[in-house]
């Protein structure tokens, strides 16, 4: 058994509505009902092209153009599983090799903290473990380069569906890429509704690195649009990439809810994401 992160004994609870923080009652306004969500409607297959990617049949402008009008739209198998289960594994080492630091951490360094509660700033409430790389070029050689794989053509396809040139190192404003890899456990992991500025992002990525079905069971990513659900619960799978519209609400619906909660397991919904500011 892998060690626990934290210095107090592992949460290993029956399942999520146990966490006095995180209750039913507390969540249910910033979740969505399961009351006939849409799909997203918009996707597309994938092309590689000398080690970058792009949407099949459609142009970056037009996509663009797509995602600020409809809100959503996705790419499927952009990455193969394999890359992707070798991310997963290789983050988890990489936070067992390092300690965890404190919730709501706000500092520029690779660092991860398990976030479980209210957030102070959006107000919502939240529960899952995030490993932070924001000095991404500062990473161990092997890791890094595990990670780059991935999000390396992540980064040149979002500033080409942008316009944006940002980079892992500061540019004249401070502003940077900040590769994240998320983890909501099984027994409960989740993120209440809330929104982001549309700047400087534009378009927010999620690319998916577990497969439901195997690694987990229920749960996945919502977005509010025009004031309906529309939900990838059912359309989103390992390897393929969310695109959205980065001031639109969106949530993370309950992962696997009765199950037992354990941070320290791979069991659950693993993301990446590529935040810019």
């Amino acid at each position: 058994m892998a060690a626990w992160f934290g210095k107090e004994p592992r949460p290993r609870l029956k399942n999520v509505f146990e966490l006095s923080s995180v209750s039913l009652r507390s969540t249910r306004p910033f979740l969505a009902l399961k009351s006939n969500p849409l799909r997203i409607q918009h996707r597309f297959k994938t092309e590689w092209k000398d080690g970058s990617f792009s949407a099949s049949g459609i142009s970056f402008k037009d996509l663009f153009d797509l995602v600020m009008s409809e809100g959503v739209a996705e790419l499927n198998g952009v990455f193969p599983a394999d890359v992707l289960t070798d991310v997963r594994q290789a983050t988890r080492a990489w936070g067992h090799a390092n300690p965890v630091a404190p919730p709501q951490t706000y500092e520029d360094r690779n660092y991860h903290a398990i976030e479980s509660g209210i957030s102070p700033r959006q107000k919502t409430p939240h529960n899952y473990h995030s490993y932070n790389f924001y000095r991404f070029n500062q990473l161990e050689d092997a890791f890094r380069s595990s990670l780059k794989r991935v999000f390396g053509p992540m980064l040149q396809f979002q500033n080409a569906l942008t316009g944006n040139e940002a980079g892992f190192e500061p540019d004249a404003q401070n502003r940077r890429a900040r590769p994240q890899v998320i983890h909501y456990p099984s027994g409960g992991g989740m993120f209440g509704k809330h929104t982001h500025p549309l700047e400087p992002q534009r378009v927010g990525l999620i690319l998916g690195l577990s497969k439901r079905g195997k690694d987990f069971e229920t749960g996945g990513t919502h977005f509010g649009v025009g004031g309906r659900d529309v939900s990838s619960e059912e359309d989103h799978d390992i390897g393929d990439l969310i695109l959205f519209r980065f001031d639109i609400p969106h949530w993370i619906n309950w992962v696997d809810p009765v199950e037992t909660l354990d941070y320290d397991s791979l069991r659950g919904r693993w993301t990446a994401v590529l935040p810019y500011y």
